[in-house]
């Protein structure tokens, strides 16, 4: 679930104060203008491709989608962030690619109190598994009905995985399949072979000072958050972290707080940091993540279920995800391993990710 480096995300998103061309949001389903930043892959090489950022209400809160694809006909992907509070809508234009709009139409959604969803009257108590699955569904069946589409694909990263699991769990029937991306699969087994690793590793590299830092919080606890900072800064320093390729989380934060990102004003950049200490407070509480198991809780499921994940991701180890993967009875599933990617494995490696995704496409019957 959440795995940014807390505290210097924190840090720079609260003193920044980023330039972003603001617009007015209409209601239901109109489509806003968007001006397309330089560096829209997809624009480059889809003529006339559909771009539509839009308030809808959700469970009876303003709570905001992006639609972008290349062909309105293609099969909708609805893509559910992480975090939780981990919004990836300012970032769109970074990791999308044109085979990902030529092949789907992509919605992202800022889910209620993240990102440009945030709202000051929300509180923990809005911010509920139940809820956010409640919200799952009513948007999938509005997509559903304006798209003319009886089943969707459905997808999800980190904490979106979850998100994911749980609202299949609820209910199957819309979702063509379920591709689950750096999907945490155990909260406590991840995290203390996330902390193994790193002591392997501090030992291999000779890394003295990092081998000190990991001996201190021995007995590691994965439901201490002092042990969870520690352990999570030493992964990104690995690049087993959120992100691999090193220097990209620089380029990412630069692009946002440089005002480049078209879809976040600047109130909304501010917000982002309040969306996600609110949604993470809410749900990463020691009795829901403590007990966050899939191989007791869903050894068997209805539908289709494709794991992505990438190789060098220590957060959400491969291995624990594979050994889940080969557990899981599903009418069809498939493991794809993403070399060169660590959690974020959409901005590590966003053509293997996208191509990932379409070949899962093009094997699952959509009639």
């Amino acid at each position: 679930m959440y795995s940014l480096k807390r505290q210097r995300r924190l840090l720079l998103l609260t003193f920044c104060a980023a330039i972003v061309a603001g617009w007015s949001f209409a209601q239901d389903r109109q489509e806003v203008t968007v001006t397309r930043s330089g560096e829209d892959v997809a624009a480059k090489e889809c003529f006339g491709s559909f771009v539509s950022q839009e308030i809808i209400v959700l469970g009876g809160i303003e709570q905001t989608i992006l639609i972008r694809t290349c062909d309105l006909s293609q099969p909708v992907l609805l893509f559910l962030h992480g975090g939780p509070g981990g919004a990836v809508m300012p970032w769109v234009d970074l990791f999308h690619t044109p085979l990902l709009e030529e092949s789907f139409v992509v919605v992202h959604w800022d889910q209620r109190g993240a990102g440009s969803s945030f709202n000051e009257d929300l509180t923990v108590e809005d911010i509920t598994p139940s809820n956010l699955v409640v919200d799952t569904l009513q948007l999938t069946n509005l997509l559903r009905d304006r798209f003319g589409q009886e089943k969707i694909f459905l997808t999800g990263q980190s904490w979106g995985s979850a998100l994911g699991f749980m609202t299949i769990a609820e209910d199957s029937s819309p979702y063509h399949t379920f591709v689950p991306t750096s999907e945490r699969v155990a909260w406590v087994r991840s995290m203390n072979m996330g902390f193994e690793w790193a002591m392997v590793q501090a030992e291999v590299r000779g890394d003295v000072e990092t081998q000190q830092k990991l001996k201190a919080i021995e007995p590691f606890d994965a439901l201490d958050e002092a042990d969870l900072t520690v352990q999570r800064e030493v992964l990104a320093e690995y690049g087993a972290g959120d992100f691999h390729t090193k220097g990209l989380w620089d380029r990412y934060l630069s692009y946002v707080l440089e005002g480049r990102s078209p879809y976040y004003t600047d109130a909304q950049v501010k917000n982002y940091l309040r969306g996600l200490e609110l949604s993470s407070t809410a749900i990463e509480q020691p009795e829901i993540v403590g007990a966050y198991d899939l191989f007791t809780s869903h050894p068997v499921l209805d539908l289709p279920v494709h794991f992505i994940t990438g190789a060098e991701d220590q957060n959400t180890p491969a291995d624990l995800v594979h050994e889940y993967y080969e557990h899981l009875k599903a009418p069809a599933k498939s493991f794809t391993r993403i070399d060169g990617a660590a959690h974020m494995v959409m901005y590590d490696q966003p053509i293997a990710w996208a191509e990932a995704l379409v070949q899962i496409r093009n094997q699952t019957p959509t009639n």
